[in-house]
């Protein structure tokens, strides 16, 4: 059952972008491998056939102009397979569209004035409390939260401690727990958003849980559509 949680207080049971011109590994090796062969198929044409070319050298080039053939083959086939990985993650992002995910962290989405966060107790806290924070670090919100030991999962209203709604956006969340005698008790955040879009920009796409960016390897559990 999840708890719900309002803003205020009471007791109850978070490119290089220079001009400078790089390189392409594989272009460079492709055309030194045009070169070379372009060398070595010009000195057979005009050898001296009366001193041919020794073997002992000739054999030396082959195996150098194999060696680089090689190698421009295995990136031709590592870059396929990172295609192909990349439309793998490009389909798994688009699956996770419309869905509730979980996510070990503080820092949680409000959106349309909720955001969920799930607390596990390692033992039985005497007192617990949460804190909500907005972007800058400001603290808005505190409330006495259950310290009973296990899993709680709690709904935030979007509202600061004086019971003012609070605009959607990005918020990180801190709960402090401590026994009968002061000792902090240890304690694991969860939070959960919606996921609203896929960035598909970069080389890996990333999770939109409204102004939220999320890596897919943060997921630690899909909730809900």
């Amino acid at each position: 059952m999840t708890d719900s949680v309002s803003g205020s207080s009471n007791t109850s049971n978070t490119s290089n972008t220079s001009g400078t011109k790089t390189s392409n590994p594989l272009s460079d090796l492709t055309n030194n491998y045009t070169t070379f062969l372009t060398l070595l198929t010009t000195q057979l044409k005009n050898q001296d056939p009366t001193s041919p070319m020794d073997t002992n050298q000739m054999t030396q080039q082959l195996v150098q102009m194999s060696s680089v053939e090689q190698q421009i083959e295995a990136n031709n086939q590592l870059k396929a397979i990172q295609s192909t990985l990349a439309g793998g993650q490009a389909s798994q992002a688009l699956n996770y569209l419309g869905k509730y995910v979980e996510m070990e962290g503080d820092q949680f989405p409000l959106q349309n004035s909720t955001a969920n966060v799930s607390v596990t107790y390692g033992s039985a806290a005497a007192n617990a409390t949460m804190s909500v924070y907005d972007s800058t670090g400001k603290l808005v919100s505190t409330t006495d939260v259950s310290g009973a030991a296990g899993t709680h999962n709690y709904s935030w209203d979007g509202k600061d401690s004086s019971g003012n709604t609070l605009a959607d956006g990005i918020y990180s969340v801190k709960v402090t727990a401590t026994d009968a005698s002061g000792k902090a008790v240890d304690t694991t955040v969860k939070v959960a958003g919606k996921v609203t879009g896929v960035d598909m920009s970069g080389d890996t796409p990333t999770l939109q849980m409204g102004d939220m960016t999320v890596n897919m390897s943060d997921v630690t559990m899909v909730l809900s559509s």
